[in-house]
């Protein structure tokens, strides 16, 4: 009798084949034929191979001295999206089986304009005649959404982009920013915060209904939202008066990833099954310090005697990708963590930063 994991392919004479699916990255794997009957059962040499790893995608920023180049990094390998003449930069990630996606601006033709590139091939989603960002990018079926916000001449407009076409999600009356967007089913989730008129006002956005997060007493922002399997989380921080403290904030309910007294940010969270990470830094006296939290326990990420920072959090099987930046010197180095090691994806002479991650 065959037991374990198995399969029944086929039966009689004459050769017999199986396709496997759902194996891991970077996994080796064995396997044996084998052939049952009346007599009994016999088996074929046992053989083995090796899925492919997974491929590790980042996206930010690398100074030319002039202005920031948008900068791609696959595998560590590093790619510009343009040739540095107009002022840009990458902030947000996405990648679907065959399309590279990412959000961020580019100068157009004399302010920001909210740009997203699909495959190194940039759509303005504004036409530059005001400032505007993108922030976030989230793929949905064959649907785009981009959180970010545009300019009024004299305010930020809090905005969500599908397939191109804005909904404003503020009045303009106040500033306000959508820093990240996540799509569940047919809800659009936004997170972001906006002024009250005194202080930023954390809050998210379902289906354009604003939420807030925070009574405005104190600034707090909201940086990054993700949905499973119907609970809210969201990562940010909120000023207690003496400093920023990083937070998350699950169907509402406010929790304090802080371990000291001092300052500490949330950028971005993501949940693996029953597991919450959250990546942000926390200052501890001498500098700050890329970190990440796994439901509440914090992990600080190794790197130099200098300020260092977690931008974005991903998670792929059973390892943790964070990446972010260090100081080094007069300039700040692009960098990825993996399971804690790290690994910098540029060494220019210049300033670079990583500000999102995303693993296929």
């Amino acid at each position: 009798m065959v037991t374990g994991n198995h399969s029944s392919d086929g039966n009689g004479l004459g050769s017999f084949s199986r396709t496997i699916t759902g194996l891991a990255a970077s996994t080796t794997y064995y396997i044996r034929a084998y052939a049952a009957n009346s007599a009994g059962t016999a088996y074929g040499n046992e053989v083995s191979f090796r899925t492919q790893d997974p491929a590790v995608y980042a996206v930010g920023f690398e100074s030319n001295l002039t202005g920031f180049v948008p900068m791609t990094w696959k595998n560590g390998t590093a790619a510009s999206l343009q040739n540095g003449t107009q002022d840009a930069s990458l902030y947000s990630l996405f990648v679907t089986d065959t399309d590279v996606y990412a959000a961020g601006y580019e100068e157009h033709p004399v302010n920001y304009a909210a740009t997203v590139w699909k495959n190194g091939v940039a759509t303005y989603l504004t036409n530059g005649g005001t400032r505007a960002v993108a922030y976030g990018v989230f793929i949905s079926g064959a649907d785009v959404y981009v959180a970010g916000y545009e300019e009024n001449a004299t305010k930020k407009i809090a905005k969500v982009w599908k397939n191109g076409v804005a909904v404003t999600l503020t009045n303009g009356s106040n500033h306000a920013v959508a820093s990240a967007v996540f799509v569940s089913g047919t809800d659009v989730y936004v997170a972001g915060y906006e002024h009250n008129g005194t202080k930023e006002v954390a809050k998210y956005w379902k289906n354009g209904v604003a939420v807030p997060l925070t009574n405005g007493a104190n600034d707090a922002q909201a940086s990054s939202v993700y949905i499973s399997g119907g609970d809210i989380y969201i990562a940010g921080f909120e000023f207690n008066a003496t400093n920023n403290v990083a937070r998350l904030w699950k169907n509402g309910v406010a929790v304090s990833l802080q371990n000291g007294p001092l300052s500490s940010n949330a950028a971005s969270v993501v949940v693996n099954g029953t597991d919450v990470y959250v990546a942000g830094a926390e200052y501890t006296g001498t500098r700050f310090m890329a970190k990440y939290w796994k439901n509440g326990i914090a992990a600080f990420l190794p790197a130099g005697s200098l300020d260092y920072y977690g931008s974005s959090v991903f998670i792929y099987g059973t390892d943790v990708y964070v990446a972010g930046q260090e100081n080094i010197g007069p300039q700040a180095v692009a960098k990825l963590w993996k399971n804690g090691v790290a690994i910098p994806l540029a060494n220019s002479s210049f300033t670079a930063a990583a500000n999102a991650v995303f693993v296929k």
